[in-house]
């Protein structure tokens, strides 16, 4: 039997990961929903093949710019929004 390797997660990942767990853990509700958003935009994106703006996302969340602003102008670099994201990005 052939041992699968696992993916190497990369230090931004990580890193975004631990963010957004020190942000929600203990939080409220409103906060939770955000995140959700936000990971559900991240979602998109990724679907979209926006691996770079998904990037830029982290990157400046991590640096700790504000979320909604970060999301917001970044999202804005897009011409071609999917339906699902633009709702998302209007319950920002």
């Amino acid at each position: 039997m052939k041992k699968e390797k696992l993916p190497i997660e990369r230090e931004l990942d990580y890193n975004y990961k631990m963010f957004v767990f020190e942000k929600i853990n203990g939080a409220g509700s409103d906060t939770k929903r955000q995140w959700l958003t936000y990971d559900s935009i991240l979602d998109e994106l990724d679907k979209l093949g926006e691996f770079k703006l998904m990037d830029e996302i982290k990157y400046r969340i991590t640096d700790k710019e504000n979320d909604r602003k970060v999301f917001l102008t970044t999202l804005e670099k897009i011409n071609s929004k999917s339906v699902r994201l633009n709702l998302l990005i209007n319950s920002i």
